[in-house]
């Protein structure tokens, strides 16, 4: 049994959630991010009120576009599932004197007991224990195996997806040490077996929803593998259903957790305007600027058919329901065409022959 699934069902079943203390279980750029115990939900905190302003409205832009397009994109994918976003549910300001009580700077740790921006989101829950474990297994020193396993900080574990990049012979040779923020490269995915086309396709219905429905440019935007509670009935949100007769309806169930891909951190994304100049501008320098998530045509040639052929048919579907202007329904075929010109143009650029030595 899992030691965060016991750990979260016990505070959830027994303990008030606004007793427990918080605990970091992210770090990033943008701010840290605090598991909210008992609960499914986190808190992030930044010192930018800019940028948390804009993660907290992009993120719950992109996660009203998905559910918006949810029912056309999965009539068309009917085996596919579509990533999901966490909801942002509150946001505070550090002057907000009624949030920032003297018991709420008490439960952060000690070394972020400072009032600045901060905002309530879904939280994404760690892989569950046995792929934990199985990661570690292959992916680690086998005289670190049984450490790794104990290490609490490897229960947060979220999987980066990088359909884009093998790992280098160095990689290769260099064991892993943590399981926060696992790097998952294509090879790596190819060895345990799973299956790089759906994953491909199902980041392809994602970007896709991202630009042509959230209208955003994805800048910076992670795609990784997580996980979310479920309830006994495996009902995934708040029961409604009134007309049924009245029964037992359990609480949320941190010990059965569904895997899926999950897009998150908007803080550095730019809305879009549907013109040439935005996919030339803005969409293709994030697609090739950020971490190797999408599958590349010089990694794999197959794979990034099938993520480009998911992408241009979702793109189509979600043009077509928003009845825009004929011109605008090219949009999604130039931005493949000119990823894949700018990258062989990159492919031309030695970057020996471009180092200037000063005098």
């Amino acid at each position: 049994m899992s030691s965060f699934a016991s750990r979260m069902q016990r505070a959830a079943d027994q303990l008030a959630p606004e007793t427990e203390d918080f605990r970091v279980i992210g770090l990033g750029s943008c701010g840290s991010v605090f598991e909210i115990p008992g609960t499914e939900f986190a808190f992030k905190k930044g010192s930018s009120v800019e940028n948390m302003w804009l993660d907290f409205n992009l993120t719950n832009k992109v996660h009203n576009a998905i559910q918006d397009t949810r029912t056309n994109i999965q009539r068309n994918f009917p085996h596919r599932a579509i990533p999901k976003t966490p909801l942002c549910h509150e946001f505070h300001l550090a002057e907000d004197d009624s949030f920032w009580s003297e018991e709420m700077l008490r439960r952060l740790p000690i070394d972020h007991r400072s009032r600045q921006p901060i905002f309530r989101v879904d939280r994404i829950l760690p892989i569950p224990k046995p792929t934990r474990d199985a990661l570690i297994n292959i992916f680690f020193d086998d005289d670190e195996v049984e450490a790794a396993k104990m290490d609490s900080e490897n229960n947060d574990c979220l999987i980066r997806v990088y359909l884009g990049e093998r790992e280098s012979t160095k990689q290769q040779m260099t064991p892993y040490d943590t399981l926060r923020n696992f790097p998952l490269r294509l090879n790596m995915i190819e060895d345990l077996e799973l299956e790089t086309e759906d994953l491909a396709t199902e980041m392809a219905l994602g970007l896709a929803i991202l630009h042509w429905r959230a209208r955003v440019d994805a800048m910076d935007t992670e795609f990784v593998l997580g996980s979310s509670a479920t309830f006994d009935q495996e009902v995934q949100r708040g029961y409604a259903k009134p007309s049924a007769k009245p029964h037992n309806v359990e609480s949320i169930n941190f010990k059965r957790r569904e895997l899926h891909l999950w897009m998150l951190d908007f803080d550095k994304a730019t809305k879009i305007e549907f013109t040439e100049q935005d996919v030339k501008a803005r969409l293709v320098p994030a697609f090739l600027g950020n971490d190797p998530y999408y599958p590349r045509a010089q990694v794999d040639a197959e794979l990034w058919q099938e993520f480009c052929a998911a992408y241009l048919k979702a793109s189509e579907v979600i043009l077509e329901n928003l009845a825009v202007e004929e011109g605008a329904r090219g949009l999604p075929q130039l931005f493949m065409d000119e990823v894949l010109r700018v990258e062989r143009q990159n492919e031309d650029w030695d970057e020996e022959e471009q180092i200037v030595f000063a005098d």
